[in-house]
């Protein structure tokens, strides 16, 4: 697993909207500032990744941001492991 800060590559035009983006064995950063939950939710993908390889591309292909299941599961996780404020 490793985790690389490169923000050239989120100049790329549909890639702008993004902070983290998720490869098989790769988080990419946009800032080595990066928080914690944006770490555990791209670290989500990652397993999300290594267990349903298939039906995580072909999600991602068919479904909207906010109703793909692979994001909302990223986003429970981030919460869940949130400090309590």
């Amino acid at each position: 697993m490793r985790l690389l800060t490169v923000p050239w590559f989120f100049g790329v035009p549909f890639l702008r909207r993004y902070d983290g983006y998720c490869l098989i064995r790769t988080i990419l950063l946009r800032s080595p500032r990066a928080s914690d939950d944006l770490i555990t939710h791209e670290l989500c993908h990652v397993w999300q990744m290594q267990h349903h390889p298939i039906r995580f591309t072909v999600t991602w292909a068919l479904s909207s941001y906010a109703a793909n299941p692979f994001e909302r599961q990223a986003r429970a996780a981030e919460a869940a492991t949130r400090p309590p404020v």
